[in-house]
């Protein structure tokens, strides 16, 4: 978080692993200043991990009762290395994981719920061409430059960077595990 000049005193460990109602830190705007928490990824007001929407389609939130107020006051953005998305296939669902071209830390962009501000949803949108194989969606994923104009102002960047993605093994599933070795590609016929 460097890059955004902002000090933390979280102390988090890096995850491979992250899945609903799990807390992870994110980035928000407040009067004027950037600041980091822990957030629960699920758009409820409850403290407690409850059965909530994650995501919220960004070109419907704004108008959507339940994002609205969110979408105009209590944006936020969630650090990443990347992010798992499953295949289906005639003998089920694969994982695979997708990452920006270059490698960099991407933020992805998501709203609070504006009771208690820590529950989240991330955004999304539809896949770029290189990923839509795997998925017809993904994450809203912001540059390291773009993400002031998103926390302060809503203005989320015109233009996507480069995203790739690979099969990686089943162990993603479950939730418990985690390491690195959940990102590490796996081998394919295609």
């Amino acid at each position: 978080m460097v890059d955004l000049d902002v000090q933390t005193t979280l102390d988090t460990e890096p995850r491979w692993n992250i899945a609903p109602t799990d807390q992870h830190p994110m980035l928000t705007f407040d009067e004027g200043d950037l600041e980091v928490a822990l957030g629960r990824w699920g758009f409820t007001a409850s403290t407690e991990a409850v059965k909530a929407p994650i995501n919220a389609r960004v070109e419907t939130a704004a108008e959507k009762p339940v994002f609205r107020e969110a979408m105009r006051t209590a944006r936020m953005a969630a650090p990443a290395t990347g992010w798992y998305e499953w295949m289906s296939s005639p003998v089920g669902r694969h994982p695979h994981h997708h990452t920006l071209v270059e490698g960099d830390i991407m933020w992805l962009a998501g709203v609070l719920h504006p009771v208690g501000l820590e529950g989240f949803a991330l955004l999304t949108q539809e896949a770029t061409a290189a990923i839509a194989h795997v998925h017809p969606r993904m994450p809203v994923v912001l540059a390291t430059r773009d993400v002031v104009a998103w926390l302060a102002h809503g203005t989320l960047p015109g233009v996507q960077a480069p995203v790739t993605s690979w099969a990686v093994g089943m162990d993603v599933n479950h939730t418990g595990r985690d390491g690195a070795h959940l990102c590490e590609p796996i081998p394919t016929l295609f």
